[in-house]
């Protein structure tokens, strides 16, 4: 590197000094140059100056090249600018230069050299336009860094990818189907961009559906909601947000909208709610509206969503009562009694004897442990499918915590008197709860991510313990 930049500036740097001290020793140089040549002394030291300025010009044109435009600025920024950029920062320099040495050494009129330098340029600047704007806009791209590479980016809503690499002509982007499309950077100057990947890859999804007239809003609502919720795969930031945003004639249009974390799987994600909310349609009896034309309505009338089946849905969601089969859970949906509680309003209070299970069926609700002095120990919030007071049931326990709703919550409560009813009809039901209740005690205390499932001495000894508690509270005989 040492020897390149001697080779670059040395020569240069030892005329302009040999030049440099002929200048200051003026008369002890020049008079002897001129008595030898016959050229007036005045000439020669105009000439011997004017020497030295057009060295200096070639001095400061390379520094300006190699050190500042080939060497700083692709160091700081990461991109190498075009050669020519360069070539034209050069001529530039050496030409404003040369109009120096003609209108200060020489005392000249440049007049006409400006003239024709200038048009001259504007003549390379017009055949060039595009080029010179796309390598400036690259500039501007890469010191301002809207968007870098990596990033999923939009172009005017019309095209969309993942930023392949950015050079100072133009910027390349991977498109959805694999291609790559080459977008000059003189477009970008002008275009609305929106990078999906800032400030974060969080992204929010939103899905439109038509759903008849016949089934209850909130029967869609809570079908949609625990659909989207319960999407395999799907990693929600938050939870999602299902609201009946028109009337048209084929049906009430509801949108679900979810935040996911990722925007490199917003297809799959997609994807997977989609499917998962066909499933859960077709489970409830739902389907989405046909048109409203005289012949559909005869021939193709969509199904009424059934209560009933709504309700046996949020049942067999829970983990609790997953494992049984339908008829116990369809016996469990028929016991329910429905709650409905205003934001900020008490479900059960800490040590209250209310020996309920709870199923949240909309909204999110919040429970609170405290220690004997007050203070906050855990906070935990439930959402629709999810059940508290499996204690208070099932052990005839206080409830321990105090619950309160966050949002306007439905809840669905299955009191002792019901489950003593169900118990009493079919007895067997205690193995079921107790292996079910052991099961989600037992991932509710272990990190499932490590350890697929319990041993079965682990799920026997807590299935044990569970059914003790069952037979001790409802005094059911074996």
């Amino acid at each position: 590197m040492k020897h390149e930049y001697w080779q670059i500036y040395g020569r240069l740097a030892i005329a302009g000094l040999v030049l440099g001290l002929a200048v200051l020793l003026d008369d002890l140089f020049t008079r002897p140059l001129a008595f030898v040549s016959g050229i007036p002394q005045v000439l020669v030291g105009q000439y011997v100056v004017g020497i030295f300025c057009l060295i200096l010009t070639l001095i400061i044109s390379r520094v300006m090249r190699h050190a500042v435009l080939d060497g700083l600025v692709p160091a700081k920024t990461g991109k190498k600018l075009p050669q020519l950029v360069m070539d034209i920062t050069g001529i530039v320099i050496v030409f404003l230069g040369i109009c120096f040495i003609f209108a200060v050494v020489f005392k000249k009129d440049i007049t006409a050299l400006v003239a024709t330098g200038g048009a001259s340029v504007m003549i390379i600047g017009i055949a060039l336009r595009d080029m010179v704007l796309s390598a400036f806009t690259g500039i501007l791209l890469n010191v301002e860094k809207p968007f870098k590479q990596g990033d999923f980016i939009r172009v005017n809503d019309k095209w969309e990818g993942k930023v392949e690499k950015i050079t100072w002509r133009a910027t390349y982007i991977v498109t959805g189907n694999e291609g790559l499309l080459v977008v000059p950077n003189l477009t970008l100057s002008n275009a609305v961009i929106v990078n999906h990947t800032a400030p974060d890859t969080r992204t929010k999804r939103t899905l439109e559906v038509i759903i008849d007239y016949d089934t209850s809003v909130d029967s869609a609502e809570r079908i949609l909601y625990a659909a989207t919720l319960g999407a395999p795969g799907v990693i929600h930031v938050g939870p999602p947000r299902v609201v009946a945003v028109r009337v048209e004639r084929d049906g009430v249009v509801y949108q679900v909208a979810f935040t996911i974390s990722d925007y490199d799987h917003r297809w799959k994600s997609d994807h997977a709610v989609i499917k998962n909310i066909l499933r859960h349609m077709r489970d409830a009896g739902i389907t989405v509206s046909f048109p409203k034309s005289e012949i559909i309505q005869t021939q193709h009338r969509a199904q009424i969503a059934d209560r009933s089946l709504d309700i046996l849905r949020l049942v067999q969601q829970c983990r609790i009562f997953q494992p049984l089969p339908v008829t116990i859970c369809k016996r469990i949906a028929d016991m329910l009694v429905e709650r409905h509680f205003a934001a900020n309003a008490t479900i059960v209070n800490a040590g209250e004897r209310r020996y309920s299970l709870f199923i949240v069926g909309e909204g999110m609700v919040k429970r609170s442990i405290t220690n004997r002095d007050g203070a906050m120990l855990v906070t935990e919030r439930f959402i629709a499918t999810e059940t508290f007071g499996r204690r208070a049931l099932f052990g005839c326990q206080p409830q321990v915590a105090a619950v309160v709703a966050e949002t306007a919550a439905l809840v669905y409560e299955l009191d002792r008197n019901a489950l003593m009813t169900i118990l009493r009809e079919d007895p067997g039901l205690i193995d079921s709860f107790s292996h079910s209740l052991a099961l989600q005690s037992w991932r509710e205390s272990h990190d499932v991510r490590t350890i697929s499932e319990p041993g079965p001495a682990e799920i026997k000894r807590l299935s044990n313990l569970y059914r003790g508690q069952i037979h001790a509270a409802y005094l059911v005989s074996t």
